[in-house]
Formats: structure tokens, sequence, C-alpha cells
């Protein structure tokens, strides 16, 4: 009986942790397949939601998932840079890049804005 045990928690311990896939998000998939001018809107549209300012959406990436939400990085052209986090039930929460580190939450990786440049 002993053995049986001792074999059965080597079988457990000896076997790779099955990842697992990230839950279906339909919004920010179709927000995915929109066309930059489209898409930009509807991001800078939850900016403005959130009370935060953005004149436009210069640039946009979508970073994948992150506990049960999607992941988007936003940069505004006069503005700041911003984490989106679309839960499955189309709920969005926007915060600043520059907060994210203290929420615990992932960066953003948008590229350095170059001084003086208006994107």
């Amino acid at each position: 009986m002993k053995q049986i045990l001792g074999l059965a928690a080597m079988l457990v311990l000896a076997t790779p942790a099955i990842a697992q896939r990230p839950a279906p998000n339909p919004f920010s998939d179709k927000l995915a397949t929109l066309k930059d001018v489209p898409r930009r809107a509807v991001l800078r549209r939850a900016i403005l939601d959130s009370n935060l300012w953005c004149d436009r959406v210069s640039q946009d990436l979508r970073r994948g998932s992150w506990r049960n939400l999607s992941v988007w990085n936003a940069r505004c052209g006069r503005g700041a840079d911003y984490g989106i986090f679309i839960g499955q039930d189309q709920s969005v929460q926007v915060r600043p890049c520059k907060d994210l580190v203290a929420l615990k939450l992932p960066r953003c990786v948008l590229p350095e804005r170059l001084k003086g440049a208006r994107l």
C-alpha cells in the first residue's frame, strides 16, 4: 500500500503542470479585428470614460491575457500611455502605465517616446 502511494506521489510530482489557456474574450477578439482607426477610437473612448485624458490614440498594442483579462496598451498623441484591461463581460479598466508597477499589474511595453516628437 505504501509503495502504491509513493508511486502515485512520484507520478504527480513528475508530471509537468498543464498550462491553463486563458478564457476566450470575444469583445477583445472583435476589437483586434478592427482596422486601426475604429480600434483606436474604441480604446480612446475607454480612456475618456475612465475620466482620463487622451486627444487621440496614436499607437496601440494587444498584449495578451493577464488573469481573466485581455490586456491592451495605448499611447495618446500628446497625453500619457495607458494599460487597458478588458473583462470577459466587456467591462474595462484603464490605468496610466506609470501606475501599473505599483498596482502589481503587467507593465506597458510601448516604445519610448522620442523627445519633442508628436506621434
